[in-house]
């Protein structure tokens, strides 16, 4: 089903079901059906056509939702912005998708301002704030009352919005991401996680990262999401525990916040049963600390954009350290060699997969299709290698890759390594440039709270776990990393 299906079956099936939480704000399946096509037919009075691009300049809030399904059921495309980037890439963003509508929360409106929009100002509805001249304002629509909303048919083949990638390491593409991706990523994730009807999901990431995130998963299975803005450890655990959420996915730097509020404040999470994470690689140590102080085995998963969310997992009680899981249901995946052969079992080479949930090609990017997506495969640019298990192990990105004196270094073993340091809270490698060896491990490392280190100390620690050309050459201490609003960090800024 598309995510429009998905929606009537909900509000016919049990339409007082508790759909979304926001804060105070309760919405059920039937409010949030009513909303949605009241949108829908707002977008469709102001001239959307079926392929239009909606662009969502919004917070997270259950605005967001209902626009993204509004959007769907009037045949737009969503697309999120961020609002967090430059003018300059904002504009690229607009000119890129030439959207057909807009739809933003009125605290943006002075960042629109600042742009050469492509659209008449009647073509931005606004939502929340009180009405400016000129736009057209959320309040304007109202509610249907048939679950239909308007006459447009939509197909598994129609695309659904485009899936930005995350930036960290060079200028965004966007993915185009159909209704059966969505619907196969979300089956895949349903299955290989045991998600049920009675789940109530965390929906943390970001607007502009995956908005689908935030909502596949419940809509597939009639669930509940609760929507959160503020990502610091005591607002997860408070709603964690008023809402009874079971399930949430997060990058690997939330749990270790977990992990710290716990050494200073006693609370449990008795109702979390999915602790999925993404996003960025787990070190064994973090697992087995989350173990430890909760009594609950973390899910590490590896997703792209490209791949519509997660296509490898772990499973529930199946967790290996270092490990980010096995192949999803529905998704294929292969290891190739640097001249394109398939890697033997234990070498380490380029994941590839392919799907019904993986994306064909980029919005309006004909030459980086062709040089990511190729005969059907999506090439990731992430360095892994399989054991005789089917498990996969990252070992980090292609383009990290550095070659210290002809040999081949993976930021990720010495990453690991530093994390066993009790001195070390955090801890990114990027590769340096060296006259005599080419290139060269720097280490970044945010020391632990009260915690003094030296390079010395470093040094000393490696040189009896490592390689000595996999030493750090290298060392720099921070206060913390420059990330992007998702937490992930900037790579490139390091």
């Amino acid at each position: 089903m598309t995510l429009i299906e998905m929606l009537i079956k909900n509000a016919e099936t049990h339409p007082e079901k508790t759909a979304l939480v926001y804060r105070e704000t309760r919405l059920s399946y039937r409010d949030l059906a009513a909303r949605s096509f009241a949108l829908a037919k707002q977008l469709t009075d102001l001239g959307l056509k079926k392929g239009d691009r909606v662009g969502l300049l919004l917070q997270k809030t259950p605005e967001v939702i209902v626009s993204f399904l509004g959007a769907a059921a009037a045949g737009g495309i969503a697309f999120p912005v961020d609002s967090n980037q430059t003018l300059q890439h904002l504009q690229y963003l607009l000119n890129l998708t030439a959207p057909g509508a807009i739809i933003a929360a009125g605290s943006f409106l002075p960042l629109l301002e600042g742009l050469d929009l492509p659209l008449s100002k009647n073509k931005i509805i606004v939502a929340g704030g009180e009405p400016a001249d000129a736009y057209a304002h959320w309040r304007d629509s109202a509610r249907g009352e048939q679950y239909l909303g308007p006459e447009i048919g939509i197909g598994m083949d129609d695309v659904a919005y485009l899936n930005l990638t995350s930036g960290t390491t060079g200028v965004p593409k966007c993915a185009v991401t159909t209704y059966d991706n969505i619907y196969w990523n979300t089956r895949a994730a349903v299955e290989n996680l045991e998600l049920t009807p009675e789940d109530v999901h965390l929906c943390m990431f970001p607007v502009f990262s995956h908005p689908h995130e935030l909502m596949a998963r419940p809509l597939y299975l009639g669930g509940t999401m609760v929507l959160i803005d503020k990502i610091s450890p005591k607002h997860i655990v408070q709603e964690i525990n008023r809402r009874g959420v079971t399930c949430m996915m997060a990058i690997a730097a939330i749990y270790e916040a977990l992990l710290r509020l716990k050494e200073s404040a006693s609370f449990e999470l008795p109702s979390l049963r999915i602790p999925e994470s993404g996003g960025m690689h787990v070190n064994p140590a973090l697992a087995v600390q989350f173990q430890k102080e909760f009594n609950l085995s973390l899910i590490p998963v590896w997703g792209s954009t490209e791949a519509t969310g997660i296509a490898l997992a772990s499973p529930l009680n199946g967790y290996r350290p270092g490990s980010m899981g096995r192949v999803c249901s529905y998704y294929e995946a292969k290891i190739l060699t640097e001249n394109g052969d398939e890697a033997p079992l234990g070498e380490i080479g380029e994941m590839i997969i392919r799907g019904p949930a993986v994306c064909s090609r980029y919005y309006n990017s004909p030459e980086e299709t062709q040089k990511h997506m190729r005969d059907g495969w999506f090439h990731t640019g992430d360095m892994v290698k399989k054991d005789a298990d089917g498990y996969f192990y990252f070992a980090g990105r292609k383009s990290g890759m550095m070659k210290v004196a002809g040999l081949k270094v993976y930021p990720i073993e010495i990453e690991d390594v530093l994390n066993t340091h009790p001195k070390v809270d955090q801890v990114a490698v990027v590769k340096a440039v060296d006259g005599l060896h080419g290139e060269v491990p720097r280490a970044v490392i945010i020391p632990r709270s009260g915690e003094a280190l030296d390079k010395k100390e470093i040094r000393r620690f490696c040189e009896q776990r490592l390689s000595r050309y996999k030493v750090p050459r290298l060392i720099e201490f921070r206060k913390d990393f420059p990330r992007t609003s998702g937490g992930k960090i900037l790579w490139r800024e390091l």
